[in-house]
């Protein structure tokens, strides 16, 4: 499988993603010609058990992908260089790293607004069932949360940095389907960067 199917096959078996948007991206100009067969997927994440999770999630979303802990002990993951040759020894050529970058509030004031009727009419009976028909919504302030995550590939053969991302979600509900939101914007960002 080439670098251009890479993501972009990955978005075939999943649903839209209203709230994942990227904010922001960066293709080598390689990026069409990389040949890539067999893909280790990891998400930086202190907390093991959420990592294999999310690391199952990727490698659900991406042909030829395999979880990072896999082929990483858990001893190693934090080590660049053990885990760049573990990969590299287990014959992977690519790397699909994500992780989040940051977690954000943004508070917005919903205005007051009234429902009812139309306008009143200049006589008692017309202005008297408008007043009894309106309907009073006071403002409010909504809180959204903005989660903002980092997505990379490297070629391995070389350690070379082929396609980065960032992408917001508003609001994210499960983390592992927000993984496939963000593979899924990903992989539509790709094929428009490749014209397909």
């Amino acid at each position: 499988m080439n670098a251009r199917s890479l993501l972009a096959a990955g978005a075939l078996a999943l649903a839209g993603c209203a709230s994942t948007t990227l904010t922001s991206q960066w293709a080598d100009p390689a990026l069409g010609t990389t040949k890539f067969d067999r893909i280790a997927v990891v998400f930086q994440h202190p907390d093991t058990g959420l990592r294999r999770s999310l690391e199952d999630a990727m490698a659900a979303s991406i042909p030829n992908a395999t979880p990072g802990y896999r082929a990483i002990d858990d001893a190693d993951i934090r080590d660049e260089q053990r885990t760049a040759d573990k990969l590299k020894a287990a014959r992977f050529d690519a790397l699909v790293l994500m992780r989040i970058v940051s977690l954000d509030k943004e508070v917005t004031y919903v205005p007051a607004t009234m429902h009812g009727p139309g306008m009143p009419y200049g006589r008692m009976r017309g202005g008297w069932a408008y007043g009894w028909g309106q309907v009073y919504d006071p403002g409010y302030l909504r809180t959204d949360r903005i989660l903002t995550v980092g997505t990379s590939v490297y070629a391995l053969a070389d350690e070379k940095l082929v396609w980065t991302s960032r992408s917001e979600t508003f609001n994210p509900g499960d983390i592992r389907k927000l993984v496939k939101d963000v593979v899924e914007a990903n992989a539509k960002a790709v094929r428009k960067e490749l014209g397909r």
